[in-house]
This record gives structure tokens, sequence and C-alpha cells, in this order.
């Protein structure tokens, strides 16, 4: 009897003695030291593309460099707002100049799909800002989530979530700029069949005479010359990398937020078949409130981004796809708008797909409950049921709807409706080529 008190009293001593070694270490961590650099966060995960983002005026914080997250703010006075204000600037006279142009020319389905690019450009640049506002409220807790869920008695993912993210963003980012190039490929090739069928100097089919062109509304202040043809490259690309950026802020969040509640639901999985008591019921309930308020946290600052990604790409697929329908000049313009298209429906088809986990995943705990014997049913268990179906957890535009896998095929259903009404708006305007 004794040798087996001893050996009880030993196991106690090592669990304690485990249990201390990991509370030293998540106090390290809650330090911001080299200990939390080395954690899989979501912070270290995304502060690269953070930066990126910057050079474009994208969430301009400061000390995005810190190892700490606690270090990271938003400030009126600091650098990353001024380059914010002056992409706000140039892209504000770009949108204004352009819109008059449209307006004197005449809009229709076809040409006003740039002025919306733009418009829609300006109101990320605005979104990203608010969101950068409350940054260090969603961080914060977020961080601390991190460091309660990377150590025992959670396990770990067997893909990190640095890994995940910068797969996503390596393979989406390298298809946005092979987009970005049939781009210019296709509006050259236009270009010059336009100048070739309407019969005017043949000299002018060359791709200097397209670029004065295609930067219209900055010749219209600057004249042409290699600063303003690189001023418009850039500021082009900055408008397509905030387009894209959108997206892939998103499908980043939600990967973080998905990967969380998959261990949580892992841990409550691996209580099947185990006595289970009322106090770790209650703590497990109470981590999985965190998780709840952290979701319904980056939901209410991010819901404004969402409603604009999914907005937006309903109009520009619609609007590739009527370009498909009607005849097309060239093969290049078949390539391109069909890559585009695709494209397109695969990157919002990630951001619904990637976004529903979150849903799915918060869910998977209810099927480790339902096996929970009848004897062992408690009023904490009872609890936690009624708290894993009593809210929808996901990210949402506005709350009017989620980005699950049924808002997925409802919004196909849309574009369907929106295509077919942009046929018969096409089919009332002018036909034929327009040599102007």
């Amino acid at each position: 009897m004794s040798k087996t008190s001893d050996n009880i009293l030993k196991q106690l001593k090592v669990r304690r003695q485990k249990q201390k070694a990991i509370l030293g270490m998540r106090w390290k961590c809650a330090q911001g030291g080299l200990e939390f650099e080395q954690l899989d966060t979501f912070y270290r995960a995304i502060r690269p593309y953070l930066c990126v983002a910057q050079f474009f005026g994208i969430m301009p914080l400061s000390n995005i460099l810190s190892r700490d997250p606690q270090d990271v703010k938003f400030k009126v006075r600091s650098i990353g707002l001024v380059v914010t204000g002056v992409f706000l600037l140039l892209g504000g006279i770009k949108t204004l100049i352009g819109a008059n142009v449209l307006f004197k020319a005449g809009l229709n389905a076809k040409n006003m799909v740039g002025l919306v690019f733009l418009i829609v450009g300006i109101v990320n640049w605005l979104n990203f800002v608010g969101f950068a506002r409350s940054w260090s409220h969603i961080m914060l807790p977020w961080s601390s989530l991190d460091i309660l869920m990377l150590f025992p008695p959670y396990k770990r993912c067997k893909r990190s979530l640095r890994w995940k993210i910068n797969v996503v963003v390596l393979i989406v980012g390298f298809l946005a700029v092979g987009d970005h190039m049939l781009y210019y490929a296709s509006g050259y090739c236009s270009y010059s069949m336009h100048i070739a069928q309407c019969h005017t100097n043949q000299s002018r089919i060359t791709f200097d005479f397209y670029l004065e062109k295609e930067f219209s509304d900055i010749m219209f202040l600057l004249p042409y010359n290699i600063f303003s043809v690189c001023y418009g490259f850039w500021l082009n690309g900055a408008f397509t990398f905030l387009w894209n950026f959108m997206d892939i802020f998103i499908v980043i969040t939600s990967i973080g937020l998905a990967q969380r509640f998959q261990q949580f639901a892992d841990r409550v999985g691996a209580l099947e078949g185990r006595h289970v008591p009322d106090a770790l019921w209650y703590d497990i309930r109470r981590d999985h409130i965190r998780l709840c308020e952290l979701t319904s946290l980056v939901d209410a600052s991010m819901s404004n981004i969402v409603f604009v990604s999914c907005a937006n790409n309903v109009y520009v697929i619609c609007n590739q796809a009527l370009a498909i329908f009607t005849k097309l000049r060239s093969p290049i313009n078949y390539v391109y708008f069909w890559y585009s298209l695709i494209f397109l429906l695969a990157r919002t088809s990630l951001v619904f797909m990637t976004a529903s986990k979150i849903h799915d995943a918060s869910l998977l705990p209810l099927r480790s409950l339902y096996l929970v014997p009848s004897g062992h049913w408690t009023q904490e268990v009872q609890r936690f049921a009624d708290q894993l179906t009593s809210e929808f957890v996901g990210l949402s535009g506005y709350r009017l709807y989620y980005l699950t896998r049924k808002s997925l095929f409802g919004m196909l259903a849309t574009l369907v409706t929106y295509e077919l009404m942009l046929l018969q708006m096409d089919a009332k305007s002018h036909k034929g080529l327009r040599c102007v």
C-alpha cells in the first residue's frame, strides 16, 4: 500500500512540475521576448505580409517589425498613415479624372468596371485604416489565446499556421501577378486591333502609344515620359495589390481562427470515453468562450472588408463573363478573360471555403458531447452543449450573411441573375467597333 501511495505522490509531483514549467514558459512568452517569437502564433505568421502591405499604404501600423504585438499600434502621427494618405490622395485624383472621362463618353456595363475598381480601392484603403485602429484590441487577446493553445493540454497541428499561410499567399500571389501581366498584354492587343481596323495612323501601333492611352488619366496632369509611365504602373499596381490583398487577408484570418477551433475540438475529442469532472468541463467551456469572443471581435472589425470583397467580386466576375459571352477580338483576349474569370472564381471560392472552416470546426466538439453517457451528463456539460449551439460562429458581412458553403452557392445563383441583367443592358448599348 505504501508503494502505491509513493507512486501516486511521485506522479502528482511530476505533474505539478510539468504544469509549473508550462506556466513559466507561458509567462515568458507573454512578455513578448524570444520565447514568443519561436511560437507558431498568428502575429508571427501575418507580420511579413503586413510589412509588404505597408508599402502600398495598407494597414498603417507603427512598430510593425517588433517581436512583441503590444508594441504594434495605430498612431495618427506615423509614417504608415502618411503613406496611406499619399495613396488616398493620388488614387482619389485618378478616380475623379477617370470618372469625368467616362461620364463624358457615356457609361455602359463594360466601361464602368474600371471606375468601380478605383472606387472600391479607395473604400478599401479607408476600411483597412479603420481595421488598423482596432488592431491592438484584436491582436493582444489573440496572442494571449495563442500562448494558451500552443502548450498542453492542447496539441499542435501537423502543419504550422505559418506554413499554411505562406503556401496560400504564394500561390494566390503568383496567380495574381499572371493576371496583372495578361491584363496589359490583352489591352495592348485590343489597342493595336482598334487602330488597325479604324484605318488611322498605323505608326501609332506601338507600346508607347498604348501606354499613353492606358494612362490617359495620368497624362491629363503629367507629360508623357519615363517618370509618368512608371508612376502609372506603380499606381495601377497598388490598386491591383489592394484588390488581391483584401481577399488574401480574409483567407489568412480565417485560417488562423479555424486552426485554433480545430485544436480546441481535438482537445475535447481526446476526452471521449473518459470520466470528465465538472471542473475540467468548466475550464474547457471558458476557453471556448474566449475563442468565440475573439471571433466576434474580429468579425465586428472585418465586416466592412468582407462585405466590400464579396460585392466587388460578384460584380467583377459578372463583367469578365460578360466580356467572354460577347465577341472578343483576338486569342490573347480570350486567354486573359478566361484566366481572369477562373482566377476570380477560385479566389472567391477560397475565401468562402476557408472562412466556412471556422464554423465547421466550432461544431466539432458537439460530436464528442453526444457520446457522453447519460449518467455523466451534468449541468456543466449541458451548458457547454447549449453554448456550442446557441450562436453562429464565423465571419460575416455586417451579419447580413456569413461566409459558409451555403452562402457560396447562394452567391453563384446571384451571379447568374446578375449576369443575365448585364447581358440585357449590353444588348441595348451600341454594337460594333467604336473608332474614337
